[in-house]
């Protein structure tokens, strides 16, 4: 017994020894966060924080107004460059144009004595004498003629085509044809129709129930068909 007291005395007064150095350590905690000390120094921190994001943005401010304040000199010296380039510019004259001159109306042909005036045509042609009844002579390849044996009321002249009479082939009805008979004086017609007939046909020649005007042209190259408008005067 006394053998196993020696044997266990050094570790156990070793074991107490350390325990009793070591209760300092377990009765110690470290100081709470809302100490007075640690408080004052988190307190100064955030200060050091907030017064470093005020002086940026003071910063970023003043960037911006500078900016501000340089775009706005740029725009006020490109106005003045404006306004002096437009003082400087010439003065521009309208000019207006000249009133377009009116249109000269032509004067209708004047109708004499043994003429023929077609006014949509321009066609102004004098016209003679054929006499000849029987129709034997051959007709004067330029010029209009009258024959004097046609039926009464009825103004016959006839003219060749080609030649004198082409342009009547334009001929349409409701158009305007004045004569001026051998005395000067003027008579009206309008075109009542166009026809075509073999020279064989002597109706056109004849007499008319109401004063007309028969005018005639060759057809085809060798004349055996007439070209025929019949005007009735109004």
């Amino acid at each position: 017994m006394a053998n196993l007291v020696r044997r266990w005395r050094g570790p156990l007064v070793g074991g107490v020894a350390i325990w009793l150095l070591s209760f300092p350590l377990f009765m110690w905690h470290p100081a709470a966060a809302s100490h007075p000390v640690y408080a004052e120094g988190v307190a100064v921190a955030m200060a050091d924080a907030a017064d470093h994001r005020l002086v940026r943005q003071l910063e970023r401010d003043r960037v911006v107004a500078a900016q501000a304040a340089a775009a706005r000199a740029a725009a006020e010296a490109l106005a003045v460059a404006a306004s002096q380039a437009a003082a400087d510019a010439p003065t521009a004259t309208a000019v207006l144009p000249a009133p377009a001159a009116a249109r000269p109306v032509a004067a209708t042909p004047a109708v004499r004595a043994n003429t023929i005036v077609i006014p949509r045509l321009g066609l102004v042609q004098p016209v003679g004498w054929y006499t000849d009844c029987l129709g034997q002579a051959a007709v004067p390849h330029w010029g209009a003629w009258r024959w004097s044996c046609a039926g009464s009321n009825n103004i016959y002249v006839m003219a060749h085509n080609p030649g004198t009479f082409t342009p009547i082939l334009g001929l349409r009805a409701g158009d305007i044809v004045k004569y001026g008979d051998p005395s000067g004086r003027i008579h009206t017609y309008r075109v009542s129709y166009t026809t075509i007939v073999s020279n064989t046909q002597m109706w056109p020649l004849g007499a008319t129930p109401a004063s007309s005007l028969t005018l005639q042209t060759c057809w085809t190259w060798d004349g055996s068909r007439d070209f025929i408008v019949r005007a009735l005067e109004i």
